[in-house]
Protein backbone atom coordinates (compact mmCIF):
# COMPACT_ATOMS: atom_id res chain seq x y z
CA UNK A 1 0.00 0.00 0.00
CA UNK A 2 3.05 2.28 0.07
CA UNK A 3 2.52 3.00 -3.63
CA UNK A 4 -0.98 4.44 -3.12
CA UNK A 5 0.06 8.00 -2.03
CA UNK A 6 2.19 8.71 -5.14
CA UNK A 7 -0.47 7.14 -7.36
CA UNK A 8 -3.09 9.30 -5.63
CA UNK A 9 -1.06 12.43 -6.31
CA UNK A 10 -0.83 11.35 -9.95
CA UNK A 11 -4.62 11.08 -10.16
CA UNK A 12 -5.26 14.45 -8.53
CA UNK A 13 -2.74 16.10 -10.84
CA UNK A 14 -4.46 14.47 -13.83
CA UNK A 15 -7.79 16.07 -12.92
CA UNK A 16 -6.40 19.58 -12.93
CA UNK A 17 -3.91 19.06 -15.75
CA UNK A 18 -6.92 18.82 -18.06
CA UNK A 19 -10.10 20.81 -18.37
CA UNK A 20 -12.27 17.98 -16.99
CA UNK A 21 -11.61 18.67 -13.32
CA UNK A 22 -12.36 22.36 -13.71
CA UNK A 23 -15.53 21.71 -15.73
CA UNK A 24 -16.85 19.27 -13.13
CA UNK A 25 -15.98 21.65 -10.29
CA UNK A 26 -17.56 24.68 -11.97
CA UNK A 27 -20.70 22.73 -12.92
CA UNK A 28 -21.12 21.56 -9.34
CA UNK A 29 -20.56 25.00 -7.83
CA UNK A 30 -22.84 26.68 -10.37
CA UNK A 31 -25.72 24.26 -9.79
CA UNK A 32 -25.38 24.24 -6.01
CA UNK A 33 -24.85 28.01 -5.87
CA UNK A 34 -27.99 28.72 -7.86
CA UNK A 35 -29.87 26.16 -5.77
CA UNK A 36 -28.68 27.82 -2.56
CA UNK A 37 -29.74 31.27 -3.81
CA UNK A 38 -33.20 29.99 -4.76
CA UNK A 39 -33.56 28.21 -1.42
CA UNK A 40 -32.62 31.33 0.57
CA UNK A 41 -35.07 33.44 -1.44
CA UNK A 42 -37.79 30.84 -0.84
CA UNK A 43 -37.12 30.73 2.91
CA UNK A 44 -37.34 34.52 3.09
CA UNK A 45 -40.92 34.43 1.81
CA UNK A 46 -42.24 33.14 5.11
CA UNK A 47 -41.75 30.79 8.07
CA UNK A 48 -41.01 27.15 7.30
CA UNK A 49 -39.74 24.05 9.07
CA UNK A 50 -37.04 23.58 6.43
CA UNK A 51 -33.51 25.01 6.60
CA UNK A 52 -31.27 26.10 3.74
CA UNK A 53 -28.72 23.33 4.30
CA UNK A 54 -31.39 20.67 4.69
CA UNK A 55 -32.84 21.56 1.29
CA UNK A 56 -29.34 21.73 -0.18
CA UNK A 57 -28.52 18.25 1.08
CA UNK A 58 -31.76 16.96 -0.43
CA UNK A 59 -30.25 17.89 -3.82
CA UNK A 60 -27.50 15.28 -3.38
CA UNK A 61 -28.94 13.24 -6.25
CA UNK A 62 -27.97 15.80 -8.90
CA UNK A 63 -24.18 15.63 -8.30
CA UNK A 64 -24.50 11.86 -8.07
CA UNK A 65 -26.23 11.68 -11.48
CA UNK A 66 -24.05 14.16 -13.35
CA UNK A 67 -20.77 14.85 -11.54
CA UNK A 68 -19.94 11.25 -10.62
CA UNK A 69 -19.98 10.03 -14.27
CA UNK A 70 -17.92 13.10 -15.24
CA UNK A 71 -15.13 12.46 -12.75
CA UNK A 72 -15.02 8.67 -13.12
CA UNK A 73 -15.40 8.13 -16.87
CA UNK A 74 -11.73 8.76 -17.66
CA UNK A 75 -10.19 6.87 -14.73
CA UNK A 76 -9.53 3.55 -16.47
CA UNK A 77 -11.20 3.95 -19.86
CA UNK A 78 -8.80 6.69 -20.97
CA UNK A 79 -5.80 4.77 -19.62
CA UNK A 80 -6.85 1.74 -21.66
CA UNK A 81 -7.55 3.77 -24.80
CA UNK A 82 -4.21 5.58 -24.66
CA UNK A 83 -2.30 2.43 -23.77
CA UNK A 84 -0.89 3.99 -20.60
CA UNK A 85 -2.52 1.39 -18.36
CA UNK A 86 -0.12 -1.30 -19.56
CA UNK A 87 2.80 1.06 -18.98
CA UNK A 88 1.51 1.81 -15.50
CA UNK A 89 1.26 -1.88 -14.70
CA UNK A 90 4.93 -2.41 -15.59
CA UNK A 91 5.79 -0.33 -12.53
CA UNK A 92 6.16 -2.13 -9.18
CA UNK A 93 2.52 -1.59 -8.24
CA UNK A 94 -0.36 -4.00 -7.82
CA UNK A 95 -3.66 -3.84 -9.68
CA UNK A 96 -5.50 -3.12 -6.44
CA UNK A 97 -3.18 -0.22 -5.60
CA UNK A 98 -3.93 1.34 -8.99
CA UNK A 99 -7.67 0.85 -8.56
CA UNK A 100 -7.64 2.16 -4.99
CA UNK A 101 -5.62 5.26 -5.93
CA UNK A 102 -8.00 6.12 -8.77
CA UNK A 103 -10.99 5.62 -6.48
CA UNK A 104 -9.50 7.77 -3.72
CA UNK A 105 -8.59 10.50 -6.21
CA UNK A 106 -12.20 10.76 -7.37
CA UNK A 107 -13.48 10.67 -3.77
CA UNK A 108 -11.09 13.46 -2.74
CA UNK A 109 -12.27 15.62 -5.65
CA UNK A 110 -15.92 14.90 -4.85
CA UNK A 111 -15.39 15.66 -1.15
CA UNK A 112 -13.58 18.89 -2.04
CA UNK A 113 -16.58 20.00 -4.11
CA UNK A 114 -18.93 19.50 -1.19
CA UNK A 115 -16.44 21.06 1.24
CA UNK A 116 -16.64 24.29 -0.76
CA UNK A 117 -20.35 24.47 0.06
CA UNK A 118 -19.26 25.00 3.66
CA UNK A 119 -19.15 28.69 2.71
CA UNK A 120 -22.95 28.51 2.57
CA UNK A 121 -22.94 27.64 6.28
CA UNK A 122 -20.83 30.74 6.97
CA UNK A 123 -23.22 32.85 4.90
CA UNK A 124 -26.24 31.55 6.84
CA UNK A 125 -24.37 32.09 10.11
CA UNK A 126 -23.48 35.67 9.16
CA UNK A 127 -26.97 36.75 8.16
CA UNK A 128 -28.75 34.85 10.92
CA UNK A 129 -26.73 36.83 13.46
CA UNK A 130 -26.84 34.05 16.03
CA UNK A 131 -25.12 30.70 16.46
CA UNK A 132 -28.34 29.31 17.90
CA UNK A 133 -29.94 29.65 14.46
CA UNK A 134 -27.64 26.92 13.18
CA UNK A 135 -27.90 23.31 14.30
CA UNK A 136 -24.47 21.92 13.48
CA UNK A 137 -25.47 18.32 14.19
CA UNK A 138 -27.70 17.90 11.11
CA UNK A 139 -25.17 19.84 9.03
CA UNK A 140 -22.31 17.49 9.90
CA UNK A 141 -24.46 14.40 9.44
CA UNK A 142 -25.74 15.82 6.14
CA UNK A 143 -22.19 16.13 4.85
CA UNK A 144 -21.49 12.61 6.09
CA UNK A 145 -24.50 11.35 4.16
CA UNK A 146 -23.57 12.94 0.83
CA UNK A 147 -19.99 11.63 1.10
CA UNK A 148 -20.99 8.10 2.12
CA UNK A 149 -23.53 7.83 -0.71
CA UNK A 150 -21.32 9.63 -3.21
CA UNK A 151 -18.25 7.47 -2.61
CA UNK A 152 -20.30 4.36 -3.35
CA UNK A 153 -21.46 5.74 -6.68
CA UNK A 154 -17.86 6.72 -7.46
CA UNK A 155 -16.87 3.08 -6.97
CA UNK A 156 -19.69 2.11 -9.36
CA UNK A 157 -18.47 4.69 -11.88
CA UNK A 158 -14.92 3.35 -11.61
CA UNK A 159 -16.22 -0.15 -12.30
CA UNK A 160 -18.01 1.13 -15.41
CA UNK A 161 -14.81 2.84 -16.56
CA UNK A 162 -12.89 -0.42 -16.23
CA UNK A 163 -15.20 -2.19 -18.67
CA UNK A 164 -14.58 -0.05 -21.74
CA UNK A 165 -12.01 2.05 -23.58
CA UNK A 166 -14.58 4.76 -24.36
CA UNK A 167 -15.07 7.58 -21.87
CA UNK A 168 -18.51 8.28 -23.32
CA UNK A 169 -19.58 4.65 -22.89
CA UNK A 170 -18.21 4.65 -19.34
CA UNK A 171 -20.14 7.84 -18.51
CA UNK A 172 -23.36 6.45 -19.97
CA UNK A 173 -23.02 3.16 -18.08
CA UNK A 174 -22.28 4.99 -14.84
CA UNK A 175 -25.21 7.36 -15.36
CA UNK A 176 -27.57 4.46 -16.13
CA UNK A 177 -26.60 2.50 -13.01
CA UNK A 178 -26.77 5.55 -10.72
CA UNK A 179 -30.12 6.52 -12.26
CA UNK A 180 -31.50 3.06 -11.53
CA UNK A 181 -30.17 3.05 -7.96
CA UNK A 182 -31.39 6.56 -7.21
CA UNK A 183 -34.39 7.61 -9.28
CA UNK A 184 -35.96 4.29 -10.26
CA UNK A 185 -35.56 2.90 -6.75
CA UNK A 186 -37.17 6.05 -5.36
CA UNK A 187 -40.09 5.61 -7.75
CA UNK A 188 -40.51 2.05 -6.49
CA UNK A 189 -40.90 3.34 -2.92
CA UNK A 190 -43.96 5.28 -4.13
CA UNK A 191 -45.33 2.31 -6.08
CA UNK A 192 -44.88 -0.01 -3.08
CA UNK A 193 -45.34 2.21 0.02
CA UNK A 194 -46.16 -0.75 2.27
CA UNK A 195 -45.72 -4.48 2.40
CA UNK A 196 -42.55 -6.61 2.23
CA UNK A 197 -41.37 -5.06 -1.05
CA UNK A 198 -42.05 -1.58 0.28
CA UNK A 199 -39.90 -2.25 3.34
CA UNK A 200 -37.03 -3.47 1.19
CA UNK A 201 -37.21 -0.51 -1.21
CA UNK A 202 -37.41 2.00 1.63
CA UNK A 203 -34.50 0.32 3.42
CA UNK A 204 -32.18 0.70 0.41
CA UNK A 205 -33.52 4.00 -0.92
CA UNK A 206 -30.84 6.70 -0.86
CA UNK A 207 -33.54 9.38 -0.59
CA UNK A 208 -34.99 7.81 2.55
CA UNK A 209 -31.53 7.37 4.07
CA UNK A 210 -30.55 10.94 3.22
CA UNK A 211 -33.65 12.23 5.03
CA UNK A 212 -32.27 10.67 8.22
CA UNK A 213 -28.85 12.24 7.69
CA UNK A 214 -30.50 15.64 7.08
CA UNK A 215 -32.26 15.38 10.44
CA UNK A 216 -29.03 14.57 12.24
CA UNK A 217 -29.74 10.84 12.52
CA UNK A 218 -26.69 8.69 11.72
CA UNK A 219 -27.87 5.12 11.24
CA UNK A 220 -25.05 2.60 11.00
CA UNK A 221 -27.01 0.34 8.63
CA UNK A 222 -26.87 2.54 5.50
CA UNK A 223 -23.23 3.38 6.22
CA UNK A 224 -22.38 -0.34 6.35
CA UNK A 225 -24.52 -0.95 3.25
CA UNK A 226 -22.70 1.64 1.13
CA UNK A 227 -19.25 0.75 2.42
CA UNK A 228 -19.92 -2.93 1.68
CA UNK A 229 -21.13 -2.02 -1.80
CA UNK A 230 -17.98 0.04 -2.31
CA UNK A 231 -15.72 -2.84 -1.30
CA UNK A 232 -17.59 -5.16 -3.67
CA UNK A 233 -17.36 -2.69 -6.57
CA UNK A 234 -13.63 -2.17 -6.01
CA UNK A 235 -13.09 -5.93 -5.79
CA UNK A 236 -14.87 -6.49 -9.12
CA UNK A 237 -12.99 -3.59 -10.70
CA UNK A 238 -9.68 -5.09 -9.62
CA UNK A 239 -10.66 -8.43 -11.16
CA UNK A 240 -11.64 -6.68 -14.40
CA UNK A 241 -8.26 -4.97 -14.53
CA UNK A 242 -6.49 -8.23 -13.78
CA UNK A 243 -8.39 -9.98 -16.56
CA UNK A 244 -6.24 -8.19 -19.16
CA UNK A 245 -3.50 -10.69 -18.25
CA UNK A 246 -5.67 -13.57 -19.42
CA UNK A 247 -6.24 -12.19 -22.91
Amino acid sequence: MTNVPPLLRRELNAYFASVLGYVALMFFLLVMGVTFAVVVRYLNTGPTQMTAMKILFSMFWLPSLVVVPMITMRLLAEEKRAGTLEMLMTAPVTDFEVVLAKYLGAVVLYAMMWALTGFYVLIVRHFSGSETMLDLGPIFSGYLGVIVIGQFFIAVGLLASSMTKSQVAAALMSFAVVFLMLIVLNWLTFLFPTGPLGKVFHAVSAFDQMEDFERGIVDVRPVVLYLSGTVLALFITTRVVESRKWR
